[in-house]
């Protein structure tokens, strides 16, 4: 293998795969990439047998060929090489590569190519039907979403996001959306979006509903960020692909029957408590701060025109704070984890949100005042 790359294209598919590479692994070939060149590209990958990703750059190579190094010594060693417009790359015996930059000379210990796993769903896509997403929408329904999702091992079909497409009703009738839903069994974040996806096969990849899992989503959600623009999704068996332009991810979707979240989320209240969303945010994160560090309860009073917030702590004392509010119904006492609340809050939409609390048994539910489709859930503490 022989190449020359400019740095910024180097360093950019290296960063596009570090958060793949298994930093501790029984398998020290997981902690490399795999960097592969042919004619006018170079391909950098990296896998952990769940999630890989392709990140195809472009190159002059003079000699095509392949081999793996270690990931995170390669991306610091670029980052670190002297400003320069190109890098020279190539292999040398006994599975080493040579990088030259300006004056700058290294050789990295690698190891062979074959030893590198085949990275599932990336051998060929003869046949493979992409459907386009719409990266805006999707960027945002997974910034709605993901933080709820449960990071438990032993909630093993909790540990991802639920795709589907339904229809809902509406005022007018009913429309086709569709809807992410996460939860970790203590909270739930669902959004739906009727412009998320453009075409009728689209609908039917989701119909039956798939559930994503929580790194793979990280990683789409990081790729999305570079540029908001539209990308093309396929499943494949138990894979889920994604394809945008030079970048290609994989992850295996995580098997199981998702939980039945529509138990959980109760009817829109008729007691709603209308909040100016900055304030309440505010307020939250001033009274969590003498909150336990292990319970982090925040306790809501609620009477007719007026909300208190409490917190306390025995090591730290305690903190109150008043909101006036429009309503009427009975007194009621309830406490919530505070870094749920604000998490939610944080990820809602408008200027206002809706606070529904209908017992201290019962979750409470926040809703953004523009629409009902996005929703979180969050379950009761005891106080």
């Amino acid at each position: 293998m022989k190449l020359v790359i400019s740095k910024t294209n180097l360093l950019l598919g290296l960063q596009r795969v570090q958060n793949v590479v298994e930093r501790r692994t029984t398998m020290p070939i997981l902690s490399n990439a795999l960097l592969k060149a042919e004619e006018g590209v170079l391909t950098v990958s990296a896998t952990d047998l769940e999630v890989g990703i392709q990140s195809i750059l472009k190159a002059q190579v003079s000699e095509p060929g392949s081999l793996t190094v270690r990931a995170r010594s390669l991306l610091d060693i670029v980052r670190e090489l002297p400003e320069t417009d190109t890098i020279a790359i190539q292999t040398k015996e006994n599975s080493r590569l040579e990088l030259k930059a300006s004056r700058s000379v290294f050789n990295i210990v690698g190891m062979p190519a074959e030893d590198f796993p085949e990275i599932p769903g990336f051998t060929s896509d003869e046949g493979q039907s992409f459907v386009r997403m719409n990266g805006t929408a999707i960027i945002s329904m997974l910034e709605k979403t993901l933080y709820a999702a449960s990071s438990d091992e032993a909630r093993y079909h909790l540990n991802g996001v639920f795709f589907e497409t339904l229809e809902v009703k509406e005022e007018a009738g009913t429309k086709k959306v569709f809807r992410m839903v996460a939860t970790d069994a203590h909270r739930l974040s669902l959004v739906d979006h009727s412009q998320a996806i453009f075409d009728e096969k689209a609908w039917d990849l989701f119909e039956e509903g798939i559930i994503v899992p929580r790194k793979g989503l990280n990683e789409l959600r990081r790729l999305l960020a570079e540029e908001k623009e539209d990308f093309f999704v396929s499943v494949k068996g138990k894979m889920l692909l994604v394809r945008r332009e030079n970048i290609f991810i994989s992850m295996r979707l995580i098997e199981g029957k998702y939980a039945d979240y529509r138990r959980i989320i109760p009817e829109n209240s008729q007691n709603a408590v209308h909040l100016d969303r900055e304030s309440f945010l505010a307020s939250l994160k001033r009274i969590s701060l003498m909150s336990s560090d292990k319970s982090r309860s925040v306790t809501f009073s609620l009477s007719p025109g007026l909300l208190q917030l409490s917190s306390q702590s025995p090591e730290l004392g305690d903190a109150s704070e008043d909101i006036s509010i429009d309503y009427e119904g009975e007194p009621l006492k309830i406490g919530f984890n505070s870094r749920y609340l604000i998490d939610a809050v944080s990820t809602i939409e408008g200027e206002k949100v809706l606070l529904e609390l209908r017992g201290k048994q019962n979750p409470g539910v926040i809703r953004s005042s523009q629409g009902a489709n996005h929703t979180s859930v969050i379950m009761p503490m005891r106080i």
